[in-house]
């Protein structure tokens, strides 16, 4: 199964180009020999991993493995975002979220795309057509959610006031793997999301500092105006 991933790091082109150079020494089959300015430009190999990452600039890279695709970006210079697509079994993505680590993640999570879309679609129906959008994923604001993996760092549970022992209580498996960032598992497999999605969608809801779709679907009930949805979904995008 296709399983997706994101996970935040904090800002500067240093950090950019120490995770793609990460990106580029995980194991086969996660490990990143090519690279492509966009997904239709040809993939070119990576011949040498400390010149092609001295070469990035802010908008980054796309990078290709046997198994598995990477979007590294730091927009604007903000924090560095690396967007994973994996096409390998769990224990292997449970792995990567693992070896990322050492870079200090802010917070990260790994996922089926139906739980993605779950935890931070939002979809519409207006009088002019329909419309679609991703929200909650602001770290300023909220912990965007929890996943099938979660990993969160303690300083950004300390900025929203997230208890971890309520989610150390919830989760079915939680690992402290230093530096002050927690791993969280919420489900067996990703695949099994739907079984514990109403008490995960429930501690969602009860944690204080995490983000609650299901607060701003309410919202959204009867909204049928694009600039009435608007108004309610731009601060959460």
């Amino acid at each position: 199964m296709k399983i997706w991933g994101e996970i935040t790091f904090g800002p500067g082109m240093p950090v950019l180009r120490n995770v793609v150079t990460m990106l580029c020494g995980v194991p086969d089959p996660l490990r990143a020999t090519r690279h492509s300015g966009g997904e239709d430009e040809a993939k070119r190999p990576i011949k040498n991993v400390e010149e092609f990452a001295a070469s990035l600039d802010r908008f980054g890279t796309m990078l290709w493995a046997k198994h598995a695709h990477y979007t590294v970006r730091a927009p604007r210079d903000a924090r560095v975002e690396c967007m994973c697509q994996f096409k390998v079994d769990p224990p292997l993505v449970r792995a990567f979220m693992e070896r990322m680590a050492p870079l200090d993640p802010i917070f990260g999570f790994a996922c089926a795309w139906e739980e993605n879309c779950h935890r931070n679609q939002i979809i519409a129906r207006l009088r002019v057509g329909t419309l679609e959008a991703f929200v909650g994923s602001d770290l300023s604001k909220r912990v965007p959610g929890l996943y099938w993996l979660t990993l969160l760092s303690e300083r950004l549970a300390a900025r929203h006031g997230v208890p971890l022992a309520g989610l150390e209580a919830a989760a079915l498996e939680h690992v402290a793997l230093g530096g002050g960032l927690r791993l969280f598992r919420f489900h067996d497999h990703p695949a099994k999301w739907r079984e514990r999605a109403d008490e995960v969608d429930a501690l969602c809801t009860a944690l204080p500092g995490v983000f609650d779709i299901a607060d701003l679907r309410a919202r959204l009930v009867g909204v049928t105006e694009q600039r009435e949805l608007y108004a309610i979904i731009d601060p959460w995008r």
